[in-house]
């Protein structure tokens, strides 16, 4: 059963968020916090499965913590799902490149929360075509781009393979994760995760920061 830590600005809509969570079968919020300060030592205490926070919380941005959670290259544990206020894809880009692996609106369904928390408890992750377009530039113009040889594509974490770039391709142009399953007959998962490992690779590269936001 997935653990969770809540990190939250607001202490009225917390302990909502938090009996939400609690109430979905399959998952067990194992501490409530609204600072950075107080996250840190639950964190390590509890080594939880998946972090829920906001991109700003009572002390100050999270983009500090999350990126000491990936520190090294590291990709899991805790998963990171950023709460936002609205849909912005400037804003949801910085997220994703500190180290988010999903995203839920407050404004959307409580429903739209649990199926956030289930996709990134399994390894997939979303990307809007806005996003989709901005990371497919970066890498193809990345200098490393150009220096990979095929051999070695897959095992470079700071250039796209062929499947990832293809990923990114139909999502830039509208396409759904379940209709690019389709046409590539394959599983959802499947795709979802390869949008993961697309957010691990720009988050791995301290190029990263660079990467225009005019899409």
């Amino acid at each position: 059963m997935p653990s969770l830590v809540l990190l939250q600005r607001d202490h009225e809509a917390s302990p909502h968020l938090a009996a939400l969570i609690a109430a979905t079968p399959g998952f067990r919020v194992v501490g409530t916090v609204h600072t950075i300060d107080e996250a840190r030592p639950l964190i390590a205490r509890t080594d939880p499965d998946i972090l829920v926070t906001d991109l700003r919380v009572q002390d100050g941005p999270v983009d500090g913590l999350l990126g000491d959670l990936r520190q090294g290259g590291r990709a899991t544990r805790p998963q990171v799902l950023v709460t936002l206020m609205s849909h912005d894809d400037m804003v949801l880009l910085q997220a994703l490149r500190a180290g988010a692996d999903g995203y839920w609106v407050h404004a959307n369904s409580p429903e739209a929360l649990i199926s956030g928390l289930q996709e990134v408890a399994r390894g997939e992750s979303p990307m809007t075509p806005t996003i989709a377009r901005q990371v497919l530039s970066h890498f193809e113009t990345s200098p490393r781009h150009a220096l990979a040889d095929t051999m070695t594509e897959a095992l470079n974490p700071l250039v796209l393979t062929g499947m990832e770039r293809q990923i990114l391709q139909w999502l830039a142009q509208g396409y759904l994760i379940d209709e690019i399953a389709q046409q590539w007959h394959a599983s959802v998962h499947t795709v979802a995760c390869g949008i993961r490992r697309v957010y691990q690779k720009l988050q791995f590269d301290i190029r990263a920061n660079g990467l225009s936001l005019t899409a």
